[in-house]
């Protein structure tokens, strides 16, 4: 597929059954994507913080991807380039999750959709696309949706360490996507591996460098059944559909279709959660949706 969005290919009369599937799975991954942090604050409330909660999701998840890796037919292939983006888009869910046990849901939510900007640029630099106006146009609405969400006080002494870790779980998830796209096709299965154990690994670094020491609930159970449901039953299939999906789109494109998680984030998260919610965070996100609308309506730039 060309670094251009859906209406290029509806135009063309190239979008088939099958080229739907890809662009509706990776929309549906993200509203999935969007409640993630009702199993990390239920995790966090039965003693597990900071980075903890997402680790113990990824180990929740790690029995059923182990397993899907070892069914798999035929020769199963393994790449460093297909390692270091699992353990990039890993990483990135370790350090969202934590984000969302630091700071508000709405500012990470938002703060992590920076990532198709940073994958704009990684498709400019480093993929062939050349920029247009539209691009410019995305990234001005971005922007200012963010900047409303912190109500003008984006200086770094209102940022908190979720806001910053929020930021770098987007950079790496579009250095991920683009690595998953770009490099060798091993299966989704394979990569949802990679991407659990790097989580694993990044998420238990992160951990301890935040200070937050191995927890030691007063019962046990309720963590562990906790992080085996929520791994078993939704991290593990939602990881693999998104990685299937991140196969087959292109990096900006996959980061605006999965902002779709900003919906469903953010209204649940105004349900069901105290925390501020009026009309700075109601416009920006519009605008930071309006963003992701351009790149999926766009007509088709020129490409090298």
């Amino acid at each position: 597929m060309g670094l251009y969005g859906v209406s290029d290919y509806i135009s063309a009369g190239k979008m088939t059954k099958s080229s739907y599937l890809p662009v509706w799975l990776a929309f549906v991954c993200a509203l999935f994507w969007g409640l993630w942090w009702l199993p990390v604050r239920a995790l966090e409330s039965s003693g597990l913080d900071g980075a903890w909660a997402g680790t113990a999701m990824n180990a929740g998840a790690l029995p059923v991807l182990l397993l899907l890796f070892f069914a798999r037919s035929g020769r199963r292939r393994t790449d460093l380039r297909a390692m270091a983006s699992g353990a990039l888009i890993g990483g990135a869910m370790v350090l969202y999750s934590a984000a969302i046990t630091e700071t508000t849901v709405v500012r990470a939510v938002l703060l992590f959709y920076l990532a198709p900007a940073w994958a704009i640029g990684i498709e400019w630099l480093f993929m062939g696309r050349k920029l247009r106006w539209i691009n410019g146009l995305a990234l001005v609405l971005a922007v200012c949706g963010v900047t409303l969400i912190f109500r003008g006080q984006i200086s770094l002494s209102h940022w908190n360490l979720g806001d910053l870790l929020a930021l770098l779980s987007g950079m790496c998830w579009a250095v991920g996507s683009a690595l998953v796209f770009t490099g060798p096709d091993i299966g989704a299965r394979t990569l949802g591996l990679f991407g659990c154990v790097g989580g694993m690994v990044i998420g238990t670094a992160l951990a301890f460098g935040t200070g937050h020491a191995l927890p030691a609930p007063v019962d046990p159970l309720e963590p562990v059944m906790l992080a085996l449901a929520s791994g078993m039953l939704y991290i593990a299939p939602v990881l693999v559909a998104t990685l299937w999906s991140a196969r087959r789109l292109n990096p900006t494109l996959l980061s605006f279709l999965l902002t779709g998680e900003i919906i469903s984030g953010i209204a649940s998260s105004a349900i069901f959660l105290s925390e501020p919610f009026g009309w700075p965070e109601l416009v920006g996100s519009a605008l930071v949706i309006s963003a992701a609308l351009t790149e999926v309506i766009a007509p088709k730039p020129s490409v090298s």
